[in-house]
């Protein structure tokens, strides 16, 4: 597997992490989401606000808490917020990236 060196150290050294099964981003692909869980509600948000609109999609594991070790940056390019609390974006994948560790938080 190539990751791009080169994409992926343009990357910032965090971004928020969504692990969603069975949703895969690829580099050059497009990923609709329907984002409803106050958690990540809030994840949206602060990527929004953030430099580059970036989260990570990363595979979850089926063990609990534990995540693939590769993911893929995507760069949100479409927000709507639905009149029920949803929010429907889009992402746009940017490069992969190797994991080096989470952390989960209260936000």
């Amino acid at each position: 597997m190539n990751i791009d060196e080169n994409a992926a150290s343009a990357l910032p050294t965090q971004i928020p992490i969504f692990p969603l099964p069975n949703a895969l981003l690829l580099p050059g692909g497009q990923l609709p989401l329907n984002i409803f869980e106050p958690r990540y509600l809030a994840m949206i948000e602060d990527a929004l606000g953030a430099s580059g609109r970036l989260i990570g999609m990363v595979q979850p594991m089926e063990e609990a808490g534990e995540l693939f070790g590769i993911g893929c940056a995507g760069r949100i390019s479409y927000f709507q917020e639905t009149g029920d609390g949803r929010y429907m974006i889009a992402l746009n994948g940017v490069c992969r990236f190797r994991l080096h560790g989470h952390q989960v938080t209260a936000r």
